[in-house]
């Protein structure tokens, strides 16, 4: 028996599919339709096996739904946008634009070699003015209708690598490419209001027939809708005495899903990044404890502050509140 020698068999009946053209799509109005869509991957490398199993599912269901004679499309393209190929390309000092499809053309290769049954012709590279026009046109329509919105927030920023990181390429404080510090910087950014759409999303969740519930669940918790009110507590002066006509600057309101038990309410605090939380303990004893505590929580992510199993943090500032 003649032993089976994949680099000589396969780029032969590969290129005898290619053609032939097998897997082009051809419209016919008389099958039904199926799209078979995996995951853009990013381009800041090769393939690598977590790949090859991800597109071997979404092959295998392509294939399936075509044998059972659907009309199927199955595209290939590439997100390459995504922080991952920016930072790529920062880390190996190339121009992103060579660096990113010098990356497409390594993984479109290697995605043929694998023979998945892309239709090369139905292929979109985000990067491409042809396809990221109509993101630039989606966001002016949004902002028409007044659905986007531009104010400062803090980001993780690597002062090393002169970018803003993702939550999850911060670890320990740390950039997860070079290991140096990160640090909080409010920059201005643009914010798409998808709160105005969050009751309707959820509504369609149950539209999602097949879905595991966990990931239903998760999709819920993503969106985050949340019923509750808005509660205005009031900011004791220095002297801890509240104020008899409070100002703005005396008020600050929370928001609550729990406003039946606010009269257990024993204690107040602030987010680090609150924005006048210096100005509250300036020039007092309990300065130094806070900007501690606030140059701690500046380096670490928000996804590590989010963990219930880490230990809580604090400090004292002095002020006290109204439980209204």
């Amino acid at each position: 028996m003649k032993q089976y020698n994949p680099h000589e068999i396969e780029p032969r009946w590969q290129k005898a599919w290619a053609d032939a053209d097998l897997y082009k799509v051809t419209e016919d109005a008389s099958k039904p339709k199926r799209y078979v869509l995996e995951m853009f991957p990013y381009p800041s490398g090769d393939i690598h096996m977590g790949h090859v199993r991800n597109y071997t599912i979404g092959d295998v269901i392509a294939r399936y739904s075509k044998m059972r004679g659907f009309d199927v499309l199955h595209p290939m393209g590439w997100d390459a946008f995504g922080l991952p190929a920016e930072n790529a390309a920062i880390k190996h000092h190339s121009h992103p634009a060579k660096w990113t499809y010098q990356n497409i053309d390594t993984q479109k290769a290697s995605f043929k070699r694998m023979g998945f049954s892309y239709d090369w012709d139905r292929t979109v590279v985000a990067c491409d003015p042809e396809y990221y026009r109509w993101g630039q046109w989606i966001f002016l329509k949004m902002w028409e209708k007044g659905l986007v919105e531009r104010r400062n927030s803090p980001v993780n920023w690597c002062p090393n690598c002169q970018t803003v990181l993702a939550n999850e390429q911060v670890t320990e404080g740390e950039c997860w490419r070079c290991h140096g510090a990160v640090e909080k910087r409010d920059l201005t950014q643009w914010y798409l209001k998808i709160t105005d759409y969050a009751q309707e999303l959820l509504d369609d969740l149950d539209q999602l027939d097949g879905w595991p519930e966990r990931v239903k669940q998760m999709q819920a918790n993503w969106i985050g809708r949340s019923e509750g009110a808005e509660v205005t507590f009031t900011l004791c002066g220095p002297d801890g005495e509240a104020p008899a006509e409070p100002t703005e600057d005396d008020l600050i309101t929370v928001f609550t899903t729990r406003p039946d038990t606010l009269f257990g309410c024993s204690f107040f605090l602030l987010a680090p990044e609150y924005k006048g939380l210096m100005d509250l303990v300036a020039g007092t004893e309990y300065e130094a404890g806070v900007r501690e505590v606030v140059e701690q929580a500046a380096k670490v992510s928000a996804v590590e502050r989010a963990q219930g199993d880490r230990e809580k943090h604090g400090a004292f500032t002095g002020r006290y509140m109204v439980n209204p």
